[in-house]
């Protein structure tokens, strides 16, 4: 019955035909902040930022849904996750036996405002796992806080003495929802 639409879902070599999300380079700009209304609800020109605050995933609305989606970055790249904290003992258990957590930085507390855009260190396709260990960036002194768009950044900066970074404990299910899916 629907066999025209099986040949369009086909491309020329036979594999299924995808969209490939684009993504947006950064190229020395300042990490863009997020929205306090959905786009799609804006009506006229949006206020100049003030500071480079990031909402919390906790907002109006199911965490587990679109209201727990934030922007992140991802090796330069501007991403969307979607986060949801788990329990203090579900996050035990996982740090207890899951050798293989990705990371989630950030400057604040994933469930407060953020100083600065929260950078991940994978997206699908690159050794995933939903679950994140959140790690916390804090500046050292003489150091002026700033965004960071890669792990290698963070790491290259916590070598140089720059920040120190702070193992929570705490762990979120999070997922890339928009933005880079390959790396």
């Amino acid at each position: 019955m629907f066999e025209f639409m099986r040949a369009r879902a086909r491309s020329a070599n036979g594999r299924p035909n995808r969209a490939r999300p684009a993504l947006e380079e950064l190229e020395r700009r300042d990490a863009p902040s997020a929205l306090s209304a959905p786009t799609s609800l804006a009506v006229g020109p949006a206020p100049a930022p003030t500071a480079a605050l990031v909402s919390p995933a906790t907002t109006n609305g199911n965490v587990n849904g679109a209201a727990g989606e934030i922007p992140a970055f991802f090796n330069g790249k501007s991403v969307t996750i979607n986060v949801k904290q788990l329990s203090d003992t579900a996050a035990a258990s996982i740090i207890a036996h899951n050798k293989s957590l990705n990371i989630v930085y950030v400057t604040n507390d994933l469930d407060q405002p953020q100083q600065f855009t929260p950078v991940i260190n994978a997206v699908p396709g690159q050794e995933f796992n939903a679950l994140w260990l959140q790690v916390q960036i804090q500046f050292n002194p003489g150091v002026t806080p700033h965004q960071f768009t890669s792990e290698a950044d963070i790491l290259a900066a916590a070598k140089a003495g720059q920040i120190t970074l702070i193992n929570t404990g705490e762990v979120y299910r999070d997922s890339v929802v928009g933005g880079s899916q390959h790396g």
